[in-house]
């Protein structure tokens, strides 16, 4: 069996390699087995998504005999583009994910989510009837007034809760996301880019910027009012949840910004 086992498609797939492993108690004591929820940052198919560089070493990497990433592992793949925390975590989809949790010897767990609830169709509907332009800091408080942030926060707080009563040693990682840097400007549908589903897409995005173009039409102000968006969601969703007594211990915030 190989050192870097690749990610797996199918729980089908997963559940077979685990019998295995668990046949030989050696080659399972030194393979992480990893539990994975999300979105497109780890499901992207067809170029490097956070969960490929976990699992495949680059060259360089393999002759430094780089201690962390690279070193593959099992992964229960349950992630999805363009999913929302709003929906990967009703009380109906974590009582299914939590069968799973608590199954396997998870050595750690994954997740990935929050960014989709914050653009595309829910900006759409928080600007639609703001006609006239208004501050960036006008925008946020738009946004914020919604509940939205609060709307994620019980998401996630759902999940973890499950996931601590499930598997109370397991730890968790989850990660805010990083600022545009294109924003503005037309994505460049290339093979290095965005891989080969190049080839059958006319354009990337957008997510944010024709939506509050009314409310914001300076270019630098809708820039800055995604900055803004993404330090809402760390700052009032992920590192509140971090602090929280009965996650303290046991969720780490990767703060991608």
């Amino acid at each position: 069996m190989p050192t870097n086992l690749s990610v797996l498609p199918t729980h089908g797939q997963f559940l077979e390699v685990y019998k295995r492993l668990r046949g030989n108690k050696k080659l399972f004591n030194r393979t992480p087995i990893v539990f994975c929820e999300g979105d497109s940052w780890f499901s992207t198919p067809l170029y490097m998504n956070i969960l490929d560089w976990l699992v495949f070493a680059t060259p360089e990497e393999e002759s430094r005999d780089v201690p962390v990433m690279g070193r593959g592992g099992l992964f229960y793949r349950d992630e999805t583009s363009g999913h929302q925390a709003t929906e990967m975590f009703t009380a109906r989809n974590v009582k299914r994910l939590m069968k799973a949790y608590a199954a396997f010897d998870f050595d750690i767990a994954l997740l990935s989510g929050g960014g989709n609830d914050f653009v595309s169709d829910y900006l759409k509907a928080t600007f639609t009837k703001q006609k006239t332009p208004i501050s960036v800091d006008a925008a946020v408080a738009l946004v914020v007034n919604t509940g939205r942030y609060d709307e994620v926060r019980d998401a996630v707080t759902r999940m973890l809760d499950a996931m601590v009563a499930t598997r109370p040693k397991t730890p968790i990682v989850i990660h805010s996301y990083c600022y545009p840097l294109k924003l503005g400007a037309q994505g460049a549908l290339t093979l290095e880019n965005f891989g080969a589903m190049a080839a059958f897409k006319n354009q990337v995005g957008p997510w944010i910027g024709p939506h509050v173009q009314a409310a914001l039409p300076v270019l630098e102000d809708q820039r800055a009012f995604a900055r803004k968006l993404i330090d809402g969601y760390a700052d009032r969703v992920l590192f509140p949840l971090q602090q929280t007594p009965r996650f303290r211990n046991r969720l780490r915030v990767l703060d991608l910004r």
